[in-house]
């Protein structure tokens, strides 16, 4: 019946009813953890028969000591330790100590044909030590009690798997341990088989030994009631006086004991009530930051509200003059208020119109606001149109001739531009324009310029002259441009320009050519010939050399 019974019933069972049986239970089931723990560190079969006679013993006084959750094997491990370390002490000073401290070496400089478990093995126990409890007490009863890895499961609980988890796990700890000491290859193998290694098993005869000492060096008190009161019996006054006192001493102990339980715990109400008041702080803090906030978007969403009102306001206001516009362009009396802004005319009547208007639907800037409005052209047709008549400008000028002039007096320089284009290629230029911008706007907007190309002036048809019905005035074809010295030792670009037998100067400073950011640059560059008095080509010409003589005169060269 002891067989199936747990360790700590075992103890229970020895302890409270002197059950002795159950005691030498006990120790057979771990008298070979023992045994090769003492052999292991003393190496002598007699010091490890009377250690482990010590270890049984010493479990045999304290068995009333142990709980539930206590490793047996763990405490048995630690005690052989120590009881082991008592016998070197006292059986062999001087020559196991020396023996034990080259054991415990780090370098562990072991002769080459040892198995390198071998050399594992004085540090075995002080690897154990480091390990947690639960992970020593499985490779204990792993490996030095033999069993199995469904009873080492079994003795925590868990599955087998969760047992064979838990001794790799602890092995692979132990190789760790062993590595920080010096030896590099160490590995979970030669752990295992250094634990092996160390593993013995004691005989019946030896066991049944260590069973007798153990129960005799067990105190009367473990064996039943009357043998406590005889031990109280024999006791001498003075060791009576320490028993009352001891006693006594317990409700005091455990009053002490509530009393510092209890001022723990208001210590910790106190910790626990700082930190709710802090929380509260930050929480009040956070309230207050969020009513300013709220109190911040108060203003904007009111403003948006307000925003929004005027808008629908603003969309209704619109939808209503839609309506009347709407109206009034369907209904059928042509005739408006004259409060409008507009009339309304079939388009029937608009070429009409156009041949009676002297003016011209294309500038040199692109589509004039009105023909915009008169053709509805969108975006993309005005694009497209400009795009034509600028390409058809730069065909009919073709190139511009540059050549020197002579200079005299405070004349510097002096140079003369003539635009080379032919009156018939114009006119060739001309029509493939003219047909461009009829494709862009089709047959029902034509006729409005149509009109205007062909207007009758003079008796006769005015000639398809581009730049001249293009554009609202005839440019000059030949300029004349001088750099003389004027007020001041200025420098000052003029043009002579002649347009229809009409002469004219336009004139600028030169330092208004000068490059974008010199200091001495002046204004008046970004009109100078901009009036439509020259074409564009020559215009750019003209501009081009008078910035670069600005450079040229103008800017100061740095000294070498």
């Amino acid at each position: 019946m002891s067989e199936g019974r747990t360790d700590f019933e075992l103890l229970q069972a020895f302890s409270r009813q002197g059950d002795q049986p159950a005691f030498a239970t006990l120790t057979r089931r771990h008298l070979d953890l023992v045994y090769a723990t003492a052999l292991r560190k003393v190496t002598d079969d007699g010091g490890a028969e009377e250690i482990c006679q010590n270890v049984f013993a010493t479990l045999a006084r304290k068995a009333w000591q142990f709980a539930a959750d206590d490793s047996l094997p763990s405490w048995l491990h630690r005690t052989t330790l120590l009881e082991s370390k008592s016998w070197l002490r006292g059986e062999l000073r001087r020559r196991r100590r020396e023996q034990t401290a080259a054991e415990l070496g780090t370098t562990m400089n072991t002769p080459e044909d040892q198995p390198a478990f071998r050399a594992l093995v004085p540090l075995l126990d002080e690897a154990l030590l480091s390990l947690r409890e639960k992970d020593r007490t499985a490779l204990l009863l792993r490996f030095c009690q033999s069993q199995s890895l469904r009873e080492v499961g079994t003795a925590f609980g868990v599955t087998e798997d969760a047992a064979r988890m838990r001794v790799q796990s602890a092995l692979e700890k132990l190789a760790e341990f062993f590595k920080r000491r010096g030896f590099k290859t160490a590995t979970v193998a030669a752990a295992a088989a250094a634990l092996q290694h160390t593993a013995a098993t004691t005989s019946a005869a030896v066991a049944s030994t260590v069973v007798s000492a153990a129960l005799k060096v067990a105190p009367p008190a473990l064996v039943g009631l009357g043998a406590l009161l005889a031990r109280l019996a024999s006791m001498s006054r003075v060791q009576t006086a320490v028993v009352c006192i001891s006693l006594t001493a317990v409700p005091v102990g455990w009053q002490l004991n509530e009393r510092h339980a209890a001022g723990e715990e208001v210590k910790q109400m106190q910790t626990q009530l700082r930190t709710a008041q802090n929380q509260h702080a930050g929480l009040q803090t956070e309230v207050e930051r969020l009513r300013a906030t709220s109190g911040r978007l108060e203003q904007p969403i009111a403003q948006a509200n307000e925003a929004a009102i005027r808008a629908a306001e603003s969309a209704q206001a619109f939808d209503t003059w839609k309506r009347n516009v709407r109206g009034l362009l369907t209904a059928a009396d042509y005739r408006w208020d004259d409060d409008s802004a507009f009339v309304r005319i079939p388009k029937a009547i608009l070429p009409k119109l156009s041949e009676w208007s002297d003016a011209i639907p294309f500038s040199p800037l692109g589509v004039e606001p009105y023909a915009r409005e008169l053709m509805g052209l969108t975006p993309s047709e005005r694009e497209a149109v400009e795009t034509v008549i600028q390409r058809g400008v730069a065909e009919a000028d073709a190139s511009v001739q540059e050549t020197n002039q002579p200079v005299s007096g405070r004349v510097v320089a002096a140079r003369r531009f003539v635009l080379s284009g032919t009156v018939g290629d114009a006119k060739i230029s001309q029509d493939q324009v003219l047909a461009e911008v009829r494709n862009i706007l089709g047959e029902e907007r034509w006729p409005m310029v149509e009109v205007t190309l062909s207007e009758k002036r003079g008796g006769g048809v005015v000639n398809y002259n581009l730049r001249h019905r293009m554009f609202s005035q005839e440019y000059s074809k030949a300029v004349t441009v001088t750099i003389a010295l004027g007020s001041e030792d200025r420098l000052w670009a003029s043009c002579s320009i002649s347009i229809g037998g009409m002469l004219g100067t336009v004139g600028a400073e030169l330092s208004s050519f000068l490059p974008e950011g010199d200091p001495n640059r002046t204004k008046g560059a970004d009109g100078f010939l901009s009036d439509g008095s020259v074409s564009l080509a020559i215009r750019q010409r003209i501009v081009a050399w008078l910035e670069k003589e600005a450079t040229a005169r103008l800017v100061r060269k740095e000294q070498p």
